[in-house]
């Protein structure tokens, strides 16, 4: 029984050493004339974070539509079954008939915008290669309806209807809420949950929940982050038997609204 369980245990460590925590981080910092001055700056903050945390990060900056598209592809075929998954996105969303999607980049200049657009459910299923996965949000609404669109203008994101296996979702505003851009820096959702999970051992839930709280004490209620969740198991971005790899890591502070920031509307 003793020369089973040993042998068991040197299975579960030799799996663990090909298992491999990924991330893939896009912002875009316009859509048509719709301009954002925080997606950037929060997309470097998630890949610095990411990157000291000993994940392996690709990032992208101001993608077009063929671009996102080859990047998320890309991504998937470097997953397999044992590794952990992280999408993170900085830039415009819309809500068409209670489906997401995600916004490419068009510059303020350019003569016409691309109206392809990219679901957030397919995003989420190309994570599922990963054993776990996780997509984050920090999405600006531009306020009025997709072009062309057979339901109207609705309101911010929506739910997430199901989720794969082992996954997690968070999105800086609450159902139904548009979230605009304030400020010049970083956006309170990242800047909060970033610095929290950069900061130790947290099990997702609890994270989420404090960050999420947090957000909501800063803003006065006037911004809910949502977060969803099918873990099976408990899970920390940062585990103690992990390295910060850059070291030392210095957080950026936050310092105020006039910063950076962000409000439902």
């Amino acid at each position: 029984m003793k020369k089973h369980l040993i042998l068991w245990l040197m299975l579960v460590l030799s799996l663990s050493a090909f298992a491999q925590r990924k991330a893939l981080v896009i912002g875009n910092s316009g859509y048509d004339k719709y301009q954002l001055t925080t997606s950037l700056n929060d997309a470097q903050l998630a890949a610095d974070a990411f990157t000291a945390m000993d994940y392996e990060v690709t990032l992208h900056k101001d993608q077009s539509y063929a671009q996102m598209l080859a990047a998320i592809n890309d991504f998937k075929k470097t997953l397999t079954t044992n590794d952990v998954a992280v999408f993170y996105y900085a830039g415009y969303t819309v809500q068409e008939c209670g489906k997401n999607y995600l916004l490419p980049y068009i510059g303020a200049k350019e003569k016409k915008a691309d109206e392809r657009q990219i679901s957030v459910d397919v995003v989420l299923e190309a994570l599922t290669r990963a054993h776990r996965s996780f997509m984050i949000l920090e999405s600006r609404q531009t306020g009025k309806a997709f072009p062309k669109s057979l339901c109207g203008k609705e309101k911010g994101l929506a739910k997430i209807e199901k989720l794969g296996k082992n996954q997690g979702f968070a999105m800086a505003s609450a159902p139904g809420k548009e979230l605009r851009e304030q400020g010049e820096k970083y956006s309170i959702f990242t800047h909060t949950l970033l610095s929290k999970m950069t900061s130790g051992m947290t099990d997702f839930p609890v994270l989420m929940q404090e960050s999420s709280e947090a957000v909501m004490a800063y803003t006065k209620s006037a911004q809910i982050p949502l977060w969803q969740s099918t873990l099976d198991a408990p899970f920390s971005f940062w585990e103690q038997t992990q390295k910060l790899k850059i070291r030392p890591f210095r957080f950026p502070l936050y310092r105020s609204l006039e910063g950076g920031g962000s409000y439902n509307f």
